[in-house]
């Protein structure tokens, strides 16, 4: 709950800075400490969330996107190690990252029971990195990395060899708290700007924001707002519970993506020709929010969880395997 707060008050500001505080608490260290050895609790979690290494988590590659099943990247056994080849691609801080969570396949004929998930120490010859130009979050980079024979010791390994999609699944929920707070700043701060400029912009002599048209812009903001914060502070909540939210976080994630990006055009609106303008923050929101409806799970994904829960094709919310009042502290 407490990530949740401070990820939407940094979106406010910069959306692309929130990334960071996802990989360095939630989808990186909790990841850690949920499925990780005792040797790799000891080395990596505490300097990531000090923040005097940097992190990131591999997921998507070039030809395996929502489907992570379909994972290309090989992660084989060598005796007391293991050895990565393959390609990951939309890695936020990829090109800077000191430790990489790694998902891939030690056997493909097996889909997501083959896929399992180790720590990387990037420092090394086999791993090279470019970085992606993009749209929106300019001050969160992205990157495309090859590894090529990348050795990884055998007690890097997260959680057993197979259970790596449920490692996936798990850091993935995890992270979606942070997104969907990402979204939820984001809309706050187009609604903050449209106040601010609806009460300053004069029309007809008279402050634009007194006009009813506008207005129901504004209630409608104000609505989708208050309403994803709701959703995304539950979510977030039964975390800190023990709780199942699998189905809470997907809903959460789901609206409040909507919401931003619903709210970055009404912005727009209201600001008119200025909104189109470099001058005002609008334009740069408008940017930022697409990646609430794509990061983390895309909103035809959420939609699709939802969706699959409510018709009882398939339960989202499944007891959990391990639960926060088991980690011991980091003092």
């Amino acid at each position: 709950l407490a990530h949740s707060i401070v990820c939407e008050k940094i979106s406010t500001i910069d959306s692309g800075l929130r990334s960071l505080f996802n990989l360095q608490a939630m989808t990186g260290p909790y990841t850690i400490m949920e499925w990780g050895s005792d040797e790799a609790k000891e080395q990596y979690i505490k300097p990531l969330v000090l923040g005097e290494k940097i992190g990131c988590a591999c997921f998507s590659e070039p030809n395996a996107g929502s489907d992570l099943a379909s994972m290309e990247t090989k992660i084989e056994e060598r005796g007391d190690h293991f050895l990565i080849n393959g390609t990951k691609t939309w890695i936020s801080n990829g090109n800077y990252a000191d430790y990489a969570i790694v998902y891939g396949t030690f056997d493909r004929t097996l889909k997501y029971k083959g896929i399992c998930g180790v720590i990387v120490d990037t420092d090394q010859q086999g791993w090279h990195t470019s970085e992606i130009d993009k749209l929106g979050d300019k001050n969160s980079p992205i990157a495309e990395i090859f590894m090529e024979d990348v050795v990884v010791p055998k007690e890097n390994l997260l959680g057993d060899l197979s259970t790596g999609f449920k490692v996936a699944m798990t850091s993935l929920d995890r992270g979606r708290i942070s997104v969907s707070s990402g979204a939820l700043g984001v809309a706050q701060a187009c609604l903050d700007a449209s106040v601010k400029y609806a009460n300053e912009r004069v029309q007809f002599g008279q402050p634009i924001g007194k006009f009813q048209m506008v207005k129901a812009i504004i209630a409608d903001m104000v609505s989708y707002v208050e309403a994803a914060r709701f959703l995304v502070r539950r979510a977030a909540w039964l975390n800190d519970q023990d709780l199942p939210f699998t189905r809470e976080v997907a809903i959460a994630k789901y609206f409040a993506g909507e919401a931003a990006v619903k709210c970055a055009g009404w912005a727009m609106e209201i600001h008119g020709g200025m909104g189109y303008s470099l001058e005002m923050p609008v334009e740069k929101y408008y940017r930022d929010s697409k990646l609430y409806q794509v990061g983390e799970g895309t909103a035809n994904i959420m939609r699709l969880l939802i969706a699959d829960d409510a018709l009882g094709y398939k339960q989202a919310n499944r007891p959990r395997l391990k639960t926060p009042s088991e980690f011991k502290d980091l003092e």
